[in-house]
C-alpha cells in the first residue's frame, strides 16, 4: 500500500517550469547551494539575498514539482529584506536520493543547520516557512531545533487524514502513520502563524484549527476565507500577515 500512498504523496515530476530556469528569470539574484545530509545525500537550493536583509527564511515547499516552480513565491519576501533559501526535497530537482519521510526530515535539518550559520554570519534572525507538505518537515525542525519564528501554510494534523480524505477508495485501516505533524505540536514552543484557507479542498482548514491548538508556544491563526489550497499566496493579507509575523518575532539565533 506505501508505493500506492507514496505517488499521492511525492510528485516531483508535477512541474511546468521550463529546463534552465534560474531565480536571473525573476530579476533576483542568486547563489546555488548544495547541503549535504546526514546520510550523505547532496541537496539543491537557491539562497535569494535580499539587497538590504532585515531576516532570513527558510522555504519548505509543497509536494509537486521542485524549486522551480516554487521560486515563484520567493519575490514578495526578498523585496520585503528577507533572504529566502528554497530547496528541493531528495528524489525532486536536482536533489539526490528518493524521497521518504524519513530522508526529508534529514534533509530539512541540512538546509536549517546550512540556513542558521549563513544567518548568524549575516545577522539575522532566522525562521522558517512550511508549505502543505513543507509544512510536515518544518514542524520536525520547530520541534528539535526552534527558530526565531514558524509559519505553517495549509498545514495537515496527519498525512494519513489527507490521503483518507483525497483518495477515499484507499481503506482507513491500511494507510500507515506519516508526517504526524499534529504529535510533534505540543513540543513546538517558538513563535508560530498558522495561516489556511477557508476554501481549501486538499487540506480541510478543520485540520489548520486542529492543529493551531495544539501548539505549545505562542501562536496566532489567520484564515483567508475565499482561498483554496495553491492560491491563498495570490490574496494579499497573505504575505502582509507573514510579513508582519516575521517582524515582530524574536532575535538573532
Amino acid at each position: 500500500m506505501l508505493p500506492i500512498i507514496n505517488q499521492f504523496v511525492y510528485r516531483p515530476d508535477a512541474t511546468f517550469a521550463r529546463p534552465g530556469f534560474t531565480p536571473a528569470a525573476l530579476g533576483l539574484e542568486y547563489e546555488e547551494v548544495a547541503p549535504e545530509t546526514g546520510d550523505g545525500v547532496l541537496l539543491s537550493g537557491w539562497y535569494l539575498p535580499a539587497v538590504k536583509p532585515t531576516h532570513a527564511l527558510l522555504y519548505c515547499h509543497g509536494n509537486a514539482g521542485d524549486i522551480r516552480d516554487w521560486v515563484h513565491a520567493a519575490p514578495p519576501f526578498v523585496a520585503a529584506g528577507v533572504s529566502v533559501l528554497i530547496w528541493d526535497y531528495r528524489g525532486y530537482g536536482k536533489s539526490q536520493g528518493s524521497p521518504s519521510e524519513a530522508g526529508l526530515y534529514l534533509d530539512g535539518e541540512a538546509v536549517w543547520a546550512w540556513l542558521k550559520k549563513r544567518a548568524l554570519e549575516d545577522g539575522l534572525p532566522a525562521s522558517i516557512l512550511g508549505k502543505s507538505l513543507g509544512s510536515a518537515v518544518a514542524c520536525s525542525l520547530a520541534a528539535k531545533d526552534p527558530p526565531v519564528s514558524l509559519i505553517l501554510d495549509s498545514a495537515f494534523t496527519s498525512m494519513r487524514e489527507v490521503v483518507a480524505a483525497n483518495v477515499p477508495w484507499v481503506p482507513s485501516q491500511t494507510i500507515p502513520k506519516l508526517f504526524e505533524s499534529l504529535e510533534r505540536a505540543p513540543d513546538i514552543q517558538c513563535p508560530t502563524l498558522v495561516i489556511h484557507g477557508g476554501r481549501d479542498t486538499l487540506v480541510p482548514p478543520a485540520q489548520g484549527r486542529q492543529l493551531y491548538q495544539a501548539l505549545g508556544g505562542p501562536k496566532t491563526l489567520r484564515m483567508i476565507d475565499k482561498a483554496g489550497h495553491n492560491d491563498i499566496s495570490i490574496h494579499p493579507e497573505y504575505h502582509r500577515w507573514i510579513l508582519e509575523f516575521m517582524g515582530n518575532t524574536g532575535d538573532v539565533l
